[in-house]
């Protein structure tokens, strides 16, 4: 990598807005190299955050513009939910919904082998993928109007944090499938460093999200992520290896996991 690249690589703010280039549509970066992604992956859990606090803003400002608008409480929470689930669909382009459908469609086939990675592969949408993202959605919105009720912006800030803090953490656990470039690009640069800084933010997040919940909540949370993740790493193992539709979709379990737990 010439001198230049590597200096972007190595720059804290470089690596930021790398890592918000590749996670939404808020920030364009050209040139992006596979060093430029490895080396931006230590900023997914702040570009997380990041993308938490965008998606609070018209949240909150939806809630309040319902509420003097004289609208029921009740449906000014499910408002809000629905911007909050909106704006996470337009800021990232839906990125890793597909994930979820396509490991719903594969999984749920019952095949192995090469068939399962042909249906993961697959860009047309099956009827488990189908029944998967709309429930996923469906538990994003209301999920996010239960936490407005009850004013738990915090909550819906660290949610983006703890999912792709939670998907790094799956990527250095397993090895990649063999023809899957973008999980072989994150398992290859997930270094023992790198797994341990996710673990400090995932715990950042369970200290400042259970200071408003009792402390057996937060460990309901961390005690569900670890099944959650045993889960996802066992199923990648049975077929493989991980790619990044496992990782997309670990991304978004991880992060309804976050908002039901601490509700």
């Amino acid at each position: 990598m010439p001198d230049a690249g590597r200096r972007q690589a190595g720059s804290l703010t470089e690596r930021y807005l790398d890592a918000l280039s590749f996670l939404s549509r808020l920030v364009t970066r050209p040139g992006q190299t596979e060093q430029r992604f490895q080396a931006c992956l230590s900023a997914f859990a702040p570009a997380g955050a990041t993308l938490g606090l965008i998606w609070a803003a018209p949240t909150f400002a939806a809630w309040q513009y319902a509420a003097t608008a004289g609208v029921p409480s009740g449906l000014c929470c499910l408002l809000a939910g629905w911007i909050w689930t909106l704006a996470l669909l337009w800021t990232t382009r839906a990125l890793h919904w597909d994930g979820v459908a396509d490991l719903a469609d594969a999984c749920g086939s019952g095949t192995t082998g090469e068939r399962f990675w042909q249906i993961m592969r697959d860009s047309r949408l099956g009827a488990f993928g189908a029944l998967a993202v709309s429930s996923g959605l469906a538990g994003s919105l209301l999920l996010a109007a239960a936490h407005v009720a009850q004013a738990n912006w915090l909550q819906l800030i660290l949610a983006p944090l703890w999912g792709r803090a939670c998907s790094l953490l799956l990527a250095a656990s397993a090895p990649a499938q063999g023809g899957g470039s973008l999980g072989r690009l994150v398992c290859s640069a997930m270094t023992p460093r790198l797994a341990r800084q996710q673990g400090l933010w995932l715990a950042l997040a369970a200290v400042l999200g259970g200071m408003v919940v009792p402390v057996w909540q937060v460990c309901l949370l961390l005690a569900g992520q670890y099944v959650l993740h045993r889960r996802l790493r066992r199923t990648a193992l049975a077929h493989g290896g991980l790619s990044g539709d496992f990782l997309g979709a670990g991304i978004e379990l991880a992060q309804l996991w976050f908002l039901l737990a601490l509700l």
